[in-house]
């Protein structure tokens, strides 16, 4: 298991799993050797790869009832990846969230003119009915994009910076992309097209210390806070920002 979404609306606990190929669901209160309440598997799927095949997360789209996977070539580059008919494919998959077994999925968005490659992660903007896929920049596409069609807009450049590998998550009430970003985190509107500067960042590595590999991020705008899990330091780090959230 490399990564899980939950999903509110339903009470499921969605679970990505690259060493079975599969996406696991799971009740809400699930607890101990409990099985699945379903299971997508099976060369249907289209979800082949190992290890790091970009694999590694999957998003859920409660309003929408959808089920969005990545795949693709991952860090270990060409072999044991997603190889479908001799040929590699990147983009991301999307399941029907009541999916179950060998199906195929609603929609695959991928190929050249979509620019993702490797790992990517995906987050759903579920009031302007959009997608944004972190995969050298941020790719911004309509919700229902399918195949091989290019994104709307494209966050990349110098002057937004590099925006790297790890979790990053959507506000949706304000619009707002959250992504890693030069050992801490930089915020962008949904808007943003180009070489667009944050608005915002958050520079965790200058204020805590240590490797800046930030791999998670989780907001709580209730009480207008950010946190941040560091892998090599093993702590959650938590932000008061209140100006994101205002």
């Amino acid at each position: 298991m490399h990564g899980f979404a939950f999903d509110p609306i339903h009470d499921e606990i969605v679970v990505n799993s690259p060493l079975t190929q599969a996406v696991l669901v799971f009740r809400g209160g699930a607890n101990g050797e409990e099985t699945p309440l379903r299971v997508i598997q099976g060369p249907t799927t289209q979800i082949v790869g190992m290890g790091y095949a970009a694999l590694e997360t999957v998003s859920v789209d409660p309003q929408n009832s959808e089920i969005f996977l990545p795949v693709g070539t991952g860090a270990y580059g060409g072999l044991g990846n997603n190889q479908i008919s001799g040929n590699y494919k990147e983009g991301v998959l999307v399941f029907d969230r009541m999916a179950n077994g060998n199906v195929a999925p609603k929609r695959f968005l991928s190929g050249p003119d979509t620019q993702i490659r490797g790992v990517s992660h995906v987050a759903i903007d579920p009031v302007r009915n959009l997608l944004i896929v972190k995969s050298n920049g941020l790719l911004i596409f309509d919700r229902t994009a399918n195949g091989n069609v290019k994104p709307l807009r494209i966050i990349r450049g110098p002057k937004a910076g590099n925006i790297g590998r790890g979790q990053f998550q959507i506000y949706p009430e304000k619009g707002l992309v959250i992504a890693p970003l030069g050992g801490g985190f930089g915020v962008w509107k949904v808007t943003d097209d180009g070489d667009v500067a944050p608005r915002w960042r958050i520079p965790v590595q200058q204020i805590v210390g240590g490797a800046p590999q930030n791999t998670g991020i989780a907001l709580d705008p209730v009480h207008k806070e950010l946190f941040v899990a560091n892998g090599p330091l093993n702590r959650v780090f938590t932000f008061y920002f209140p100006e994101m959230f205002d």
